[in-house]
């Protein structure tokens, strides 16, 4: 099975729509601040890391112990190896380091920053607030992936930071169409139309799921030496 595929889904389509929007706003009249958030098991995660891996964005995850200061850290640091500017060891207050990351970015126009699991920050007004002055004081484009709830969480905690975002997406269940473009994308093994319906049943649109699905037909193809893997082959 090939790994590190990013396979051209419905919601990766509509995910890098929402990129793309933000990128040609008019930006003295447009923060580019968005959010994509959804279910678990549905690839947001992974749309996050392949699109930074392959487009040279920034990647960051929040964890739930992350405060505004180690934030502030992993920013400053990342950004000064993404620039070139050699290793670095980012030391002083969250504030400063914060506005020494945005010294960086006002003369870096188009930085995409991916900031994951976003749900975290919700119990850290500074840290918010921090990644709203990315948006507000420089041109980059800042998006944030959380939660089936985090649209509404975000709604009801800061109104007014809720408005800046431009864009919104909520990743959708996998449909069959989409199974079948990831089945021809990375399985290395032959196999039946009927494979493509068996995985849509079981995997009830999680992404995850099918996952797993698509490797243990993988695994089958590969144990028995099977010239095509059929529906078939998968329930005995």
């Amino acid at each position: 099975m090939k790994q590190g595929v990013l396979v051209r889904t419905e919601n990766v389509n509509k995910a890098d729509h929402c990129i793309n929007y933000l990128l040609s706003r008019p930006k003295l009249e447009m923060v580019g601040l968005g959010l994509i958030y959804g279910k678990p098991g549905l690839g947001k995660t992974t749309y996050a890391k392949r699109m930074a891996f392959s487009k040279g964005y920034i990647y960051l995850r929040l964890e739930a112990t992350t405060t505004p200061k180690s934030f502030a850290v992993d920013l400053l640091s990342t950004l000064y190896t993404r620039f070139g500017l050699g290793d670095y060891i980012p030391y002083g207050t969250a504030n400063n380091l914060f506005k020494q990351s945005l010294m960086l970015l006002e003369d870096k126009r188009d930085t995409v920053i991916i900031i994951d699991e976003i749900d975290y920050a919700f119990r850290h007004p500074q840290l918010l607030g921090a990644i709203r002055d990315i948006v507000d004081e420089t041109t980059a484009v800042v998006i944030l992936v959380g939660m089936q709830n985090a649209k509404d969480r975000l709604n009801q905690i800061n109104e007014y930071y809720f408005d800046r975002c431009n864009v919104f997406y909520e990743f959708a269940p996998v449909n069959k169409k989409d199974i079948g473009q990831i089945c021809r994308d990375i399985l290395e093994v032959p196999f039946a139309p009927d494979v493509i319906d068996y995985i849509h049943f079981h995997s009830t649109g999680n992404l995850r799921k099918a996952m797993k699905l698509i490797h243990y037909v993988e695994m089958i193809g590969h144990l028995r030496n099977l010239s095509r893997v059929c529906e078939a082959d998968l329930k005995v």
